[in-house]
């Protein structure tokens, strides 16, 4: 699974490098992401045993949709609603270390502001990005027997992201980015479970301008 994302970003680095450079002309576009998201070993108690350690995740992937506006020929903003699901893999506790089963489902709902840097360099834009919004979680915690209870609970919080990445606009009405973003939010709540939640993401993203002359600047 890994693999195939890496050859798709190699691939989408030739288109790039094919295809001459051209300025963006609308206002209001239209953005469709594809990621892939690794996570650090997140921190994780449990209040009726007492117990506490490092919960491990899978890599997984993420799929993501979004309406932009520019604010300018710099700035601009993103609406955006994204999806992945990682499964767990294993937890250390102070007892050992233990396969753990179960999955975590996220959605996140973000306002992401964007800055594309004036400068280019063999067609390539920089640009950075930030946002904030809230996360939607729906986690499944396996019973690990003698040791943790079983767990399933849907859970609210904050979110926010910090990242950047390059763009390539292939005609006025279309474009081609990658970008890394690191993700966190509240700590997920399951049950008597609590689980830290921080992810990298790796993504690759087409956008679409709405070629309409009153959305142009």
């Amino acid at each position: 699974m890994k693999n195939a994302f890496i050859a798709f970003v190699v691939l989408v680095g030739f288109v790039f490098c094919a295809i001459p450079a051209q300025a963006q002309t609308s206002r209001i576009y239209f953005t469709g992401y594809l990621g892939l998201n690794t996570f650090t070993d997140s921190d994780l108690s449990e209040s009726t045993s007492g117990q506490s350690g490092d919960l491990e995740l899978n890599n997984a992937f993420s799929l993501a949709g979004a309406m932009g506006l520019r604010l300018t020929p710099q700035w601009r903003l993103e609406g955006e609603i994204s999806y992945r699901k990682a499964d767990l893999d294993r937890i250390e506790v102070a007892a050992g270390s233990f396969e753990f089963g179960g999955d975590v489902n996220t959605w996140l709902y973000m306002l992401n502001i964007y800055y594309d840097v004036d400068f280019e360099w063999k067609n390539f834009k920089p640009f950075l990005t930030a946002g904030l919004g809230f996360a939607s979680h729906e986690a499944q915690l396996d019973r690990v027997a003698g040791l943790l209870p079983e767990a399933t609970d849907d859970s609210i919080g904050f979110a926010w992201q910090l990242g950047g990445g390059l763009k390539y606009r292939v005609n006025p009405d279309l474009a081609i980015s990658s970008n890394y973003r690191y993700i966190g939010t509240s700590d997920i709540e399951v049950d008597s479970y609590d689980v830290e939640y921080t992810t990298h993401e790796f993504r690759v993203g087409m956008e679409y301008d709405l070629p309409m002359d009153w959305f142009k600047f």
